[in-house]
């Protein structure tokens, strides 16, 4: 572990935390909000109330994130004849798919978005473990 690059892991955390707020916010945060709670429209009240606590999942994301991108710098170590790219569409494809897919149908969310939150979360989850896998191949 202490022949890991920890600059390079520290910042493809950030990017990886980064852009999953900017994804979820400004490109799909509208659409994001529609799958969790339909067309309602929260008051300031309402809005401070969903918001309260919030710190304690983003760290968790933070957290997350992190232990996704060390797991990726491990197994890019470990098997140096694939692409830190090719690793990271292995892990997305093996593990992250296949466990949204399954906390996205058994999660209770409605049928007719289930297909959509998994292409929206999914589709982040693959840029991000890429483009992580390009950094820490090239640094």
């Amino acid at each position: 572990m202490d022949s890991l690059n920890w600059i390079a892991i520290s910042i493809c955390t950030l990017i990886m935390f980064m852009g999953g707020a900017f994804w979820h916010g400004p490109i799909f945060g509208k659409l994001w909000m529609k799958i969790h709670h339909g067309d309602k429209k929260f008051t300031d009240a309402e809005n401070k109330k969903l918001m309260e606590g919030m710190w304690k999942l983003m760290l968790a994301e933070f957290v997350v994130s992190f232990l996704m991108i060390v797991g990726l710098a491990c197994i890019i170590r470990a098997i140096p004849e694939y692409s830190g790219v090719r690793n990271a569409f292995m892990i997305w494809i093996a593990f992250v798919l296949p466990t949204l897919m399954s906390s996205v149908l058994w999660g209770g969310d409605k049928r007719e978005w289930m297909g959509m939150k998994v292409l929206i979360t999914g589709s982040y989850r693959l840029i991000a473990l890429l483009l992580a896998g390009y950094i820490l191949t090239i640094w």
